[in-house]
């Protein structure tokens, strides 16, 4: 036999060594943990909800209503409110006004049809604030607004007001 011949011989010897299972004598276990934390959340879906009363020629005629709707996603389970603000117009009367030039005309946000649960943000005079609980899907909730009736009408003219929405939760 050669010496070429043998290196091949115990190279081939060592390879199929390296190949063949190993043999163990003992095992170990452990645990792998998984983890996720979902934190409570909501969304205030509807950035910019307009309210419209439409085009109107008198207010001396009785109130006029609109309604607009916003969406809110929370966590389910998650509690939240929806507070609504005095608008730009603020007065002392508990009513929120729009405003065209100088002129102003009164109007109420409602939470329900029948106008009997005010919206708004006053927790001193009684909680105006709608309260709910997410359910982990978009929920819509309804503005009801009002505009009062004027004996003395208004100046023609576009009236606006911009009130903020705010999610708690």
């Amino acid at each position: 036999m050669t010496i070429k011949q043998i290196m091949l011989g115990l190279s081939a010897l060592a390879l199929s060594a390296s190949l063949a299972p190993a043999a163990y004598a003992a095992t170990d276990t452990g645990t792998l943990t998984v983890k996720a934390r979902i934190g409570a959340a909501c969304t205030l879906k509807t950035q910019n909800a307009t309210l419209d009363f439409g085009n109107l020629t008198t207010l001396s005629d009785g109130f006029h209503f609109a309604q607009a709707d916003i969406t809110v996603q929370c966590s389910k389970g998650q509690a939240y409110n929806i507070s609504l603000g005095q608008g730009l117009n603020p007065n002392t009367s508990g009513t929120n006004q729009m405003k065209s030039g100088t002129n102003f005309i009164r109007y109420v946000l409602y939470r329900d049809a029948a106008h009997k649960l005010f919206w708004g943000d006053d927790i001193i005079n009684g909680d105006r604030r709608l309260k709910a609980t997410g359910d982990g899907a978009d929920q819509k909730h309804t503005i009801y607004g009002v505009l009062f009736p004027d004996r003395t009408n208004p100046p023609a003219g576009d009236y606006t007001d911009t009130v903020a929405i705010t999610v708690a939760y």
